[in-house]
């Protein structure tokens, strides 16, 4: 037994293969057409954000660095004031340690004048005493 090409085959081939270019030209292009700008869509996406990644890690490093030079500089300042304030304290100190010095010994020379001037007072006042005394004692006058 033989079997012979059928004439219907043929046409089932054609017909097939007219399904395939016409399913090709209006379904799966269009559809691969479209896939393809998806996928390059997301990949433009993808590239944009990985760009924007690195720009916001570039601007937090520039952040994170401006933010310790600010500290450094805060630091320095922070110091200087200190010292600054330290020189005027002693120079305070010093100026007033001066003048209570100063003072103290005005008054020691005051007091001393006045211990003085009382040794003096009582030298005469003495004298004095002693000579009434003993004009009182003898109950005479004593010439001076």
């Amino acid at each position: 037994m033989t079997v012979y090409p059928n004439f219907t085959l043929l046409i089932q081939i054609i017909n097939f293969l007219i399904l395939v270019f016409i399913l090709n030209r209006i379904l799966y292009k269009p559809i691969r057409n479209i896939l393809r700008k998806r996928e390059q869509e997301f990949n433009n996406l993808n590239s944009l954000i990985e760009r924007i990644k690195g720009e916001v890690q570039e601007k937090e490093r520039s952040m994170e660095e401006i933010m310790l030079q600010a500290r450094k500089l805060g630091f320095m300042e922070k110091e200087s004031l200190k010292e600054e304030a330290n020189k005027y304290e002693k120079e305070l100190l010093k100026e007033t340690y001066t003048t209570v010095e100063e003072k103290l010994s005005k008054a020691k020379e005051e007091l001393q004048k006045k211990l003085e001037d009382i040794q003096k007072e009582l030298q005469k006042d003495v004298i004095i005493f002693s000579q009434e005394v003993a004009e009182r004692i003898l109950g005479r006058g004593i010439s001076k």
